[in-house]
Order: C-alpha cells, then structure tokens, then sequence
C-alpha cells in the first residue's frame, strides 16, 4: 500500500511538472465554442437537462450526448467561469489518476500470472504519464473526452479484475462488481466511444473461464452489454430522432475509410517516435495512394499479433491488443472532421503501457532486466522533455496555429486560424495575407472567402470585400458570408444591392433571424431609413 502512494504521488509530481505552467493558458480553438459560448454549461440547475437531450452546446446544429463530461465543465463554469485554471486542473488530476490506474491493473495483471518482476509496472504508467501523445487531451479542454473516458473505463477495469482476483468474500466481490459496472456507465455518457470496448470484457472473461477462477463475477459481462444497449437505443434516439443526427451517404465513407486506413501508420508513428507534433496532420491527397496500401499492410500485421498473442495461450496480452485497436473502432465507423489527432492515442496507449508492463515482467536474466530498466528510463526521460516543449505551444491561438504552419507550411487551415487570431486582433494586413496564402493552397476552403471579406471590410476596401465574398458565394451559400456581404453594401452605400441580398438572403435562411441581423446592422452604420425598408420588404408592404 505504501508503494502504491508512492507511485502515485511521484505520477502527481510529474503531471504537475509538465503541465502546471498551462493552468492560466487561454482556452482555444474549439473550446471558445465548447466551454465560452455555451450557455447549457454556466448554470449547475440545468445538468439534468444534458442527461436526457441531445444537446450539449447553445449551437442547434450540434448534437450529441455526452451528459457527464459537460455536467464536468458545468463544474468547472461554477468554480471559475471562463477562467481555464480549474478545467487544466482537473484534467492533469485526471491524468495523473489515469496513470496511476495504468500501473494498478500492470500489477493486478503481473502479480496474477505469478511473474516475480513488479518494477514494469511502474515504468510503463510513467511513461504513460509522460509520453508526448498525451499533452492535447490534457491540455487541450475540449480533448477531455478523451482522457475522461479512458480513466472511467480503466476504473471499471480495475475493479472487474480486483473482484475476479482479489481476496474477499462474496459480498464484497459483488460491490466490487457493481463499482465497476457504475464506473462503466459514467464512461458510456462520457464519451460513445466506451461501446465499442465492451468486447474487452468479454475477452478477460475467457481467459478467466480458461484459469478456471470463481464465477462470481461472470454475470458482469451480460449486465455490461445490456447496459450498453440501452445507453447506444437511448442515444440513437435523442440524436436521431430529433432530427440533427449527422446524414452520409455510402461515397462519404468509402472516402472515410481509404483516408483513415491511410492516415493510421501516423497513429503508430506517434505512439513510438512522437516527433513533430501539432495541432494539424497532413491528410492523403487522393483516395488511392501508397499511405492506403502501407496503411492496410499495418493494420494486417496487428490483427496477425493479436490472433498470434491469443493462439499462444496469451490471452491477457492478446486483450490488451484488442482494446487498442476497439478504441479506434468509432472512429472508423463515423465520417468525421480530422483523421489524425492526437487525442485518439490516450486509451489505446494506456492498453500499450499495460501490455509492455506484462511483457517486460517475463523478462529473465540480470543483463536482460538491467538492459530494459536503462531504455525505459532513457525513454521516460526523453519523453519528458518532449512533452514539456510540446506543452509550451498550447499558450495561445497564435502560438498553436503558429506552431502548426511552422512544421506543415503547405497545410491551409493553420494559416486559416492564424487569420482569424490577428483579425481578432485588428492586424488586417497580416489577416489579410494568411487569408490569401489559404487560398492559394486551397481555392475551395470556403471559409477563408468569408474571412478575407470580413478582413477587407475592416479595411474600409469594401469593393475589394464584395468581389471575394460573391466568389465564396459562388462555392457555399453560408449565412455569415450573405451578412458580410450586407455589410460591405451598407457601408458602400448600394442600397439596390443591399435589398436584393435581403431579399436573396431571407428566402435562402428562412430560420435565421434574417429581418434583426440585418436591420441592427443599417442602424448601427448610419441608415435607418435602410433599416424600415427592410421592415417593410419583410411585411410584404414593398417589393425590394
């Protein structure tokens, strides 16, 4: 027991160490969206209202159910507001209790099978705790889905195995078994991705049918399943049934996976050499390329390490692989933004670290053992100073994206973000020229026509800002795009155009508040006669 504290205090020390210099770091990205504009967060009285509906944020269009870790931010929101020290606290709490939980199940694990080396289990939950695949989900807020998740779940891991394991009689094992399973469901409103590691379950239960232990917790798999169940019926229905669930059509995930598959040796490459990180990763270009054949090769050889693990009578190896590889299981099941992020490694790293524990505690021989106790330090120390680096880019929007275009220059949305920071800022000139470098990169990133319109507008160019906005419109006919481009019109004083793009805008959005955005916006140039004939266009007391 005094060991075990000692672990973890020394995993506290080290996630303190890295990322307690982040604790006053502004939120970014889409934690402006997430955390500071979210409305269904900034009152405690309304956390019952995110377990029984489909929306978590103020945005309509976005629909998920995820209720325990917003109900997370709700107390985040109560204790500091829009202050980001509480969330980054609770989340490198988190981490540190996540690593700890790595090297409890190591030595649950270890000790089960008889081994006699008990050190890989602090190794490998130090070098979860350290490894630079961690930083945006401890950092990054609006990543804690992934870290949230991962720790729940590892929780009901380690009490599944203390009741099959551990000394006690039956009514403590039954406790055991039902905080495991309480651990479980607080995972699933979590995060979906807690579904699809259900078959982990099933895969410890054989090996324990296969050591023949007590079957007192052999109902816990069918318990887990149709609880299970019921979380994924109850989502769909929310979700769908409302109305927003995301619509693709077969191409879409044909797309999907040939990116996917071509993108996962980036996932392993992280894992093992995690160098040039960034906020952004490089996509596949085309939908057959040499990444979707190395990609598929990979994948192949680590379903044959698995298959081998589990012929070989490896079964608890063999389940650990496995629920690396669950972990991935959603996102290849769902078209989604990004194919590589960072975040997507914390679970099935923790199931790696937990593997090499078992693994490095067969290891017989002095030199053998002394040999594997040098790399593990070697690497544990070189990971440290990595994540630490890494840390120190997340200090703002400027220095994330900076860090992003710095390393992948020929990529469009790091230049994209960095426009909209200076924007923000009121440097337009720099605005303007990241807006145009998207560009060339990409001529159909829509939202960069949007940006650079708004860019020239605060310009004063407002000629210059109609001829890139009408070329954006000719791409996407967005809302924020038809009302920038009101703007430029007002304020050049092109009332015949202002009331077409009214008329064009109303009929094209007949849900959004067409008649107020724009009537504010004459008042609040200057033209409030502008502003009645909007009011009368909309009553149909004058055709525009």
């Amino acid at each position: 027991m005094k060991k075990s504290f000692l672990v973890l205090f020394a995993l506290t020390c080290l996630s303190f160490l890295i990322y307690a210099r982040t604790l006053n770091y502004p939120l970014v990205f889409d934690d402006h969206h997430v955390i500071t504009g979210n409305t269904f967060i900034q009152n405690l009285a309304d956390v019952p209202h995110l377990f029984v509906s489909a929306h978590m944020e103020s945005n309509e269009k976005a629909s998920s159910y995820r209720p325990f870790l917003y109900a997370t931010y709700a107390l985040n929101y109560a204790v500091s507001g829009v202050n980001p020290w509480s969330y980054r606290l609770f989340d490198i709490f988190s981490h540190a209790l996540c690593s700890f939980l790595v090297y409890l199940i190591s030595m649950i694990i270890i000790k089960e099978r008889g081994d006699k080396n008990t050190w890989p289990a602090a190794a490998m939950a130090v070098i979860f705790c350290v490894h630079p695949a961690q930083t945006e989900s401890v950092i990054y807020v609006s990543a804690r889905s992934a870290e949230l998740v991962c720790t729940l779940f590892l929780a009901s891991v380690y009490f599944y195995l203390k009741a099959r394991t551990g000394p006690g009689n039956v009514l403590r094992k039954r406790g055991l078994v039902a905080v495991s399973l309480v651990a479980l469901a607080l995972a699933l409103l979590t995060k979906e991705t807690a579904a699809a590691l259900l078959p982990f379950f099933f895969a410890l239960e054989y090996y324990f049918r296969k050591k023949k232990s007590a079957r007192i917790s052999r109902a816990f798999p069918v318990l887990a399943t149709v609880m299970t169940v019921i979380y994924t019926v109850y989502r769909f229905y929310l979700i769908f049934g409302s109305g927003k669930g995301a619509k693709s059509d077969y191409s879409d995930y044909v797309g999907h996976w040939a990116g996917w598959i071509s993108r996962f040796p980036s996932y392993i490459r992280l894992l093992v050499v995690p160098f040039s990180q960034s906020i952004e990763h490089p996509e596949a270009g085309k939908l057959i390329n040499i990444h979707l054949f190395i990609g598929i090769a990979v994948i192949a050889v680590s379903l044959f390490l698995i298959f081998r693990q589990f012929r070989r009578g490896n079964y608890l190896v063999a389940a650990l692989l496995l629920l690396a590889a669950l972990s991935f299981l959603p996102e290849f099941c769902y078209t989604i933004w990004d194919l590589v992020v960072d975040y997507r490694l914390y679970l099935p790293l923790a199931a790696f670290c937990i593997a090499g524990a078992a693994a490095l505690a067969r290891l017989s021989g002095p030199r053998a053992v002394m040999a594997a106790k040098y790399g593990a330090a070697v690497a544990a120390a070189m990971f440290l100073v990595l994540s630490f680096s890494r840390a120190g880019a997340w200090a703002s929007d400027k220095s994330l994206w900076g860090d992003a275009e710095a390393k992948y220059p020929m990529l469009a949305r790091p230049h994209n973000e960095l426009g909209i920071y200076y924007l923000k800022h009121g440097r337009f000139d720099k605005a303007r020229m990241e807006f145009e470098t998207v560009l060339s990169l990409n001529p159909s990133f829509v939202k960069a026509y949007d940006n650079l319109g708004a860019d020239y507008i605060c310009m004063g160019n407002f000629s210059k800002a109609q001829e890139v906005l009408s070329r954006g419109l000719a791409l996407a006919n967005l809302y924020s795009m038809r009302f920038n481009l009101e703007t430029a019109y007002i304020n050049e004083g092109n009332s015949g155009a202002a009331m077409r793009n009214f008329a064009a805008t109303r009929d094209r959005f007949p849900g959004q508040e067409v008649l107020r955005d724009f009537t504010n916006t004459a008042v609040r140039l200057g033209r409030p006669d502008l502003a009645r004939a909007f009011a009368e266009a909309a009553a149909g007391q004058r055709n525009p």
